[in-house]
């Protein structure tokens, strides 16, 4: 199986590139916007960067390569960035991801696209698949959009709807909320974090697991990927993130929503049913706390040796 992975240096990137069940049967030709270190991806079948705006490199790319499968977990992953220049983020999160669905359909592909809790407005949690779509903010809109397109499309489909995921990101990647507190909390810095806006989140490695999972039974349709906590705010998170790295000298104040005054709206809640997740897919994610030692072990040979 050949499978074309866009947004392979992000977070996502490496954890599915990484667990790759079997490198001679599952072939990944990934890019990304912006280029990395060569030896990043040496189990890669190909890589190479290439900005999404390029869309003849992508099909001349596509045409050679003919995949099988094309995942399309690139985008611009920053809410305000998106609300600050809608222009860019129409190309990348709307435009780009709609060119591949037409290029799957016609190399009889199927398209793995990755959505967004940024989907819902956090008025009716818990949100499950079924759930309507009423985003507060364009990058919301752009990914609401893409996947009602995909879910019109006649081709084969899945939408992965990751709520906020974790782990250990690439050191030139862009950082998520352990990634990002977890060193300045081992540094004894003082952090304020909400309590007043909640979600499941899910880690990486699961996110990894269910995507090949999916691909090695064929699953098509739509998963809400979330973590297997009920629902958790910024606040209690990393006070059980602290907790598993033993932080004695832990600094956090929890705070509201309000108090960090931004250029974009946020829902309140939008912590996800996973019902669909654990009974029909049958697969059980790990709760914060057990992928937070999970990051732990992952750290002895990584991103925290030596502090």
């Amino acid at each position: 199986m050949k499978i074309f992975a866009t947004g392979i240096t992000g977070l996502f990137g490496r954890y599915f590139s990484e667990s790759n069940p079997d490198p001679t049967t599952y072939k990944i030709f990934g890019t990304s916007r912006t280029k990395c270190p060569d030896e990043t991806f040496k189990t890669l079948e190909f890589y190479e960067a290439c900005p999404f705006e390029n869309l003849d490199r992508y099909r001349e790319l596509l045409q050679r390569i003919r995949p099988d499968v094309i995942v399309n977990a690139g985008s611009e992953g920053n809410v305000d960035n998106v609300q600050r220049d809608p222009s860019a983020g129409l190309k990348s999160n709307c435009e780009f991801p709609l060119f591949l669905l037409e290029e799957a359909n016609k190399l009889g592909a199927k398209l793995v696209h990755f959505s967004s809790n940024s989907v819902y407005d956090g008025e009716t949690p818990p949100y499950n698949e079924r759930s309507p779509m009423n985003p507060l903010h364009l990058y919301g809109e752009l990914k609401g959009k893409v996947d009602r397109q995909v879910r019109l499309s006649p081709g084969r489909w899945i939408i992965l709807r990751p709520i906020v995921a974790y782990g250990w990101n690439f050191p030139f990647g862009r950082k998520n909320p352990v990634s990002l507190f977890l060193p300045m909390m081992l540094d004894g810095k003082p952090l304020k974090l909400v309590d007043d806006q909640f979600e499941n989140p899910i880690y990486a490695g699961d996110v990894g697991a269910i995507m090949w999972k999916c691909l090695q039974e064929g699953f098509s349709g739509e998963l809400n990927l979330a973590g297997a906590d009920e629902r958790l705010n910024r606040f209690e998170w990393m006070k059980t993130v602290a907790s598993v790295f033993e932080i004695k000298d832990v600094k956090l104040e929890p705070t509201s929503m309000d108090s960090f005054p931004s250029l974009t709206p946020r829902p309140r809640d939008t912590h996800f049913d996973i019902s669909k997740l654990l009974k029909d897919f049958h697969y059980r994610p790990l709760t914060v706390r057990e992928g937070a030692e999970a990051m732990k072990v992952d750290s002895a040979r990584t991103h925290l040796r030596g502090r």
